[in-house]
């Protein structure tokens, strides 16, 4: 199973520069470092972001509600997540659905950790990077 191109928002490649505790608003710059495909009876196996379709770099505008694609050479993609974004002072928690999957990411405040998953009937995607304020 491959994800869908709107499911792709929430991905990337390591950023170094931690989020600031205190922000849970403006944008964020986010992206993924791995990426493992997992299946019921043989488990967890790591995985390509061009095998996933997976953009490599994600925007999420929390006070605009909007996760966008931003990788070099891609059109960017967007989704309001107006009614799948919360946040508290130490954490940003991004959740959806579509056709017939889930998906969530977790965004630390305070280490700017990345981590969330995707999941339908057949299998689901774990996947895990680093977010800063942009």
């Amino acid at each position: 199973m491959r994800i869908s191109v709107s499911t792709a928002l929430l991905m990337a490649s390591i950023c170094l520069v931690p989020v600031v505790a205190s922000a849970a608003s403006g944008s964020y710059i986010c992206a993924v470092s791995e990426v493992f495909e997992c299946l019921a009876v043989t488990g967890c196996q790591r995985d390509e972001l061009k095998d996933t379709h997976l953009s490599a770099f994600m925007v999420i505008d929390v006070d605009k509600k909007l996760i966008t694609s931003a990788s070099i050479g891609e059109e960017p993609r967007s989704a309001n997540i107006a009614e799948g974004l919360s946040a508290t002072d130490k954490a940003l928690y991004i959740y959806g659905t579509q056709n017939q999957r889930t998906w969530n990411a977790t965004v630390s405040l305070e280490t700017g950790a990345l981590v969330g998953g995707i999941t339908s009937g057949e299998s689901s995607f774990a996947f895990f990077g680093n977010c800063t304020p942009k």
